[in-house]
This record gives structure tokens, sequence and C-alpha cells, in this order.
């Protein structure tokens, strides 16, 4: 049975709040893609500390393709959570 890796409920609070500014900017696919992110992100191991989310937000603005579009998403991300 393969590891199941966590996140301290604060951070999985975080990344609720950025799933939601994902979803505004890139359209209701968003969920989908944001689900997909956080598997991703947590299948690299437990995430215990709040700069993991800057991890999250990368993997989130990879799917923006216009980099205007990406940067005011990592800032407003980065914002939300105060990092």
């Amino acid at each position: 049975m393969p590891n199941a890796h966590r996140a301290l409920p604060i951070l999985l609070r975080f990344c609720a709040a950025i799933d939601r500014l994902f979803v505004v900017e890139v359209g209701p696919f968003g969920s989908r893609l944001a689900e997909e992110a956080r598997a991703e992100w947590l299948a690299t191991g437990n995430k215990t500390k709040p700069s993991d989310i800057e991890e999250y937000v990368a993997l989130l603005a990879s799917s923006i393709d216009d980099r205007e579009r990406r940067d005011a998403f990592v800032a407003e991300a980065l914002e939300c959570v105060k990092l």
C-alpha cells in the first residue's frame, strides 16, 4: 500500500481558499485541475510548514498559460495566505 501523505489542517484550509481563486481565474474546470494538483502536491510528502503552500500555488499556476494572468494568480494566492 502506498504511503498516504497528509497536510496540516490549516494548510488544507489555505488550499481550499486558493482553489476558489483558481476556479475564478480558469473557470469551472479549475475544480478538476485543483483536485489533480492537490493529489500531486500531497504525493511528494507530508505538508507541515506554511512554505509548502508555495509549491501548491506553483502547481496550480502551471495550468495558466498567459504569463500575466499566471503572475497575478500567484500574487493573489500568496496574499490570500499572507506568505
